[in-house]
């Protein structure tokens, strides 16, 4: 084996070793998140998320803007970054995240009134505004945490905080109730996560401006932040739009629903910050990055499509059981979404090649044109529902998934169709055989007997379809999950 072929092979065994670790803290971390959530959506009513839903819909924007792109920049740098290079891009997202922490202190009243909010909702937002300093601060341990690949650090410090910030969530929920709760665990997450992610990269970076430096890592930055914020603008409709339109508690039900959906799709998408560098590394046609984008991808399939099934078909009882009776309006909202969800097993893997391909410019005008018509689609239906308004989502991403597969084989010289259709035709028929089965038997609207049989389904077409691949490929995730370094 030459030595090329040797190295390629064995950064993408770390790879691999490292996203397998680091997805299962991610799937800890959404059990945990789960598991909170269930409190909280008997604690709290729909207006209160609805109120942390719209105060959050700003906070992320500022992030964005207060980012610059300075992170993907650094990732994907071939070379060393230098000291200088981590201070001044410290101190401009420190000076940033100051301002648009003042900004949105100040103008939180207009916000409010703009959305339907009470004055005492309107106070949440301003105790929120600290919160736009959390990605400035914690931006270089992090930053030289991802470029060493220690991914398994990262998804420890995050558990941790998350715990930290669901059990006070909890904590103040109980004891004061209403949006206050959940802008109280917010604090309490970002300070908890800026502690262990000091302790575990140290070096507190100081403050340094030098234009000359800064200059060079925006180019490439502001394309990369604009397709965070077109990406950000698809993935809010419902605290932009619906806030203005129907007020807090449309709002609350849409993203309950969403947070219901998209359990599967978050640690796929939190598995976008091991992609990146590790993509980075590698040329085109490598057959490496072939394998990896591939085993990435087909794997968030597998078990993703068989969990948003699942999740979907049992919706309406596992909704009003597991949470409160009032959530049910959600419902049509799951259904809506699962296109939408499915489509992002993939999507965000494919988007971070683009990126760390260095085809940010294309990947941003795909992220404009998908964002702009889902926004168009969504004035289109609104008027027809919040399920109407989640399937239009779904619509939109099926086309953009399409393209993308697409765009990915020819650019890696290789087809990735065949990796995703036993897993998507297993999805549809088992959706199918569950609708079907409704027709016949009344019964099945139960929610419980559906997800079992959506389950089942998923499971019987796959083996039909595949047979002992998909036992190869499970077997295969595990052996990588539990290899020793």
């Amino acid at each position: 084996m030459s030595e090329h072929a040797s190295t390629g092979a064995a950064l993408l065994e770390r790879i691999t070793r490292e996203t397998a670790r680091f997805a299962t803290l991610q799937v800890f971390g959404s059990v945990v998140t789960g598991a909170a959530t269930l409190i909280l959506a008997r604690l709290l009513d729909p207006r209160a998320f609805g109120v942390y839903a719209i105060g959050t819909f700003f906070l992320g924007l500022g992030s964005l803007l207060g980012d610059g792109g300075l992170g993907a920049t650094l990732l994907r740098k071939k070379g060393d970054v230098t000291d200088d290079e981590y201070h001044v891009t410290a101190t401009f997202l420190f000076a940033l995240g100051a301002a648009l922490a003042v900004t949105f202190f100040v103008t939180a009243p207009r916000i409010a009134e703009y959305n339907h909010l009470t004055a005492r909702e309107g106070a949440v937002l301003r105790a929120m505004a600290p919160l736009f300093l959390a990605g400035p601060l914690r931006a270089v341990p992090y930053i030289r945490l991802e470029r060493e690949l220690r991914f398994g650090e990262i998804g420890r410090i995050e558990l941790l905080s998350l715990i930290a910030r669901q059990l006070a969530a909890i904590g103040f929920a109980w004891a004061f109730g209403g949006a206050w709760a959940l802008a109280g665990a917010q604090i309490t997450g970002m300070l908890s996560q800026l502690a262990l992610a000091y302790m575990v990269s140290p070096g507190v970076p100081r403050l340094l401006w030098r234009p000359a430096v800064l200059g060079p890592l925006l180019g490439y930055g502001v394309r990369v932040q604009a397709l965070g914020i077109a990406a950000f603008f698809k993935d809010n409709i419902s605290a932009a739009l619906l806030g203005r339109l129907v007020g807090p508690q449309a709002v609350g039900v849409f993203d309950f629903g969403v947070k219901y959906a998209q359990l599967p799709v978050l640690a796929v998408n939190a598995l976008a910050r091991v992609q990146l560098p590790a993509y980075a590394r590698f040329e085109a046609h490598d057959p490496a990055l072939h394998r990896a984008v591939a085993t990435v991808t087909r794997t968030a399939l597998l078990l993703g499509v068989a969990m948003l099934v699942t999740m979907s078909a049992g919706a309406s009882s596992i909704i009003p059981f597991a949470y409160a009776p009032r959530w049910i309006e959600s419902v049509p909202v799951v259904w809506g979404l699962l296109p939408n969800m499915v489509g992002g097993l993939v999507a965000g893997p494919l988007f971070t090649l683009l990126q760390a391909q260095g085809r940010a410019g294309l990947a941003l005008r795909a992220f404009a044109v998908w964002t702009l018509a889902t926004w168009v689609l969504v004035l289109t239906v609104r008027h027809h529902g919040l399920g109407a308004i989640a399937a239009a989502h779904g619509v939109i991403t099926v086309g953009m998934v399409l393209w993308l597969i697409a765009w990915a084989g020819h650019h890696l010289g290789r087809s990735l169709w065949r990796f995703y259709v036993g897993p998507v035709s297993a999805g549809v028929g088992a959706v199918a055989l569950v609708f079907a089965a409704r027709r016949v038997a009344p019964s099945m609207h139960a929610g419980w007997a559906s997800a079992l049989a959506a389950l089942a389904s998923y499971a019987a077409i796959l083996m039909v379809i595949e047979g002992r691949r998909t036992r190869d490929d499970v077997r295969a995730l595990v052996s990588a999950l539990v290899k020793r370094r």
